[in-house]
């Protein structure tokens, strides 16, 4: 399959071993499945494009946590964005991307995958075939000796799972090395080839009870994945192709990425063009209606919008971004006046909704680190003034 390298002058080849850091990822994000193996989530027979209605906002201004204002498009250079779209009302008003000519290759969202994942996981709740108070054990038997013991569907989805993984993107060693390997994002070099189905078997619990504290763990998606494969005896990319995507119209397939055994990333292997993200963005903030066509249950969406989430953010990291906020169902909770919801990934991916000025703004993005506070903070800073500027 030919590469989109239409400047490799600029940026270095990518392999398994390097296409997360600097200078490659900048290709290598929207070169996913020349990467890894995949499973196509297919577009459907009824492509349609967001309509446009575009302004000029390039010369829009908001004031940074620093104090300091900046320009919209400085900001999205400077911090290694490669599309930012701003749809009001069902309309593109405002498009930009970086001078790669990669728009229209599926980009990665990472952890944004984890928010689409959960709208999956709410049609089958709605549906009955996955109850929230049932025990993981009683879908997945096979993690009974793990963290997962006795804990539910409900704390996987609010990652409320108590275990002794611990998150951190920069660790090369240990348990979170093995769960990077087991997702195919980097090479084995262990002597046993752990999948993700293996290594989710492998999760210590730590000695709180589950339900009582916030612990963000990706592999709690993964296990959801695993999951809505097993209830509904199909594949993942299947499933969501035909319950979600289809039906928002997209113009090009996404795909998931898949480990060694073929088990799908749903964590954070999830890649679309930033365009068709925006279609699923606007859905969400319908309440899970698109073109008047409800896509997902209206109860279903209002618990992510509308829910009173009991358990704050505890860590210091989530807690200078949004102080009232709260997590539910892997959608985060602004706690701000107009109940902005959000789906974050590392390296800068973003969906920003705000119910209440009826706008979606998507942000995808290839920055050298995958966590970056100020970052963050700045993002919301700027979407908080965009919606001002543009609000009803």
């Amino acid at each position: 399959m030919k590469l989109d390298r239409q400047n490799d002058n600029k940026h270095q080849s990518f392999s398994l071993s390097n296409w997360r850091t600097y200078p490659h990822n900048r290709i290598a994000f929207s070169n996913v499945r020349n990467i890894l193996p995949v499973s196509i989530i297919k577009k459907g027979e009824k492509p349609k494009n967001v309509q446009s209605k575009l302004e000029d906002l390039s010369s829009l201004k908001f004031t940074n946590k620093y104090k300091e204002e900046i320009k919209i498009t400085d900001f999205l250079q400077k911090s290694f964005s490669d599309s930012f779209l701003i749809i009001k009302k069902g309309k593109k008003i405002f498009e930009w991307h970086n001078d790669l000519n990669l728009k229209n290759n599926q980009h990665i969202l990472f952890s944004v995958s984890k928010s689409l994942t959960s709208l999956m996981a709410g049609i089958l709740i709605n549906k009955s075939l996955i109850k929230p108070n049932k025990k993981i054990t009683f879908y997945i038997p096979e993690v009974g000796e793990s963290a997962y013991k006795n804990s539910t569907i409900r704390n996987l989805l609010d990652m409320t799972v108590s275990s002794n993984f611990k998150e951190d993107y920069l660790d090369k060693t240990g348990l979170f090395k093995l769960y990077r390997e087991a997702t195919g994002f980097n090479p084995h070099t262990s002597k046993n080839r752990v999948g993700l189905k293996g290594f989710l078997k492998l999760i210590p619990k730590s000695e709180i009870n589950h339900g009582e504290k916030y612990q963000y763990c990706s592999p709690n998606t993964d296990l959801l994945g695993w999951i809505i494969e097993r209830v509904t005896e199909t594949k993942f990319s299947n499933l969501f192709a035909n319950e979600i995507y289809q039906k928002c119209k997209p113009n090009a397939d996404a795909y998931v990425t898949l480990d060694h055994e073929d088990s799908p990333r749903t964590a954070g292997g999830i890649c679309m063009t930033s365009n068709d993200l925006t279609k699923v963005a606007e859905m969400v903030r319908c309440k899970g209606s698109l073109e008047g066509k409800q896509i997902i249950s209206e109860d279903v969406m209002a618990n992510l919008i509308d829910y009173e989430n009991k358990y704050p953010w505890p860590n210091k990291e989530v807690g200078r971004l949004f102080p009232k906020g709260g997590y539910r169902s892997k959608w985060y909770q602004s706690g701000l006046d107009n109940k902005e919801i959000c789906a974050i990934g590392i390296h800068g991916q973003w969906i920003w909704i705000d119910p209440i000025n009826e706008v979606s703004i998507v942000m995808l993005s290839s920055r050298k680190q995958p966590l970056s506070i100020s970052n963050e903070k700045n993002f919301s800073l700027l979407c908080l003034e965009i919606c001002k500027q543009t609000g009803s």
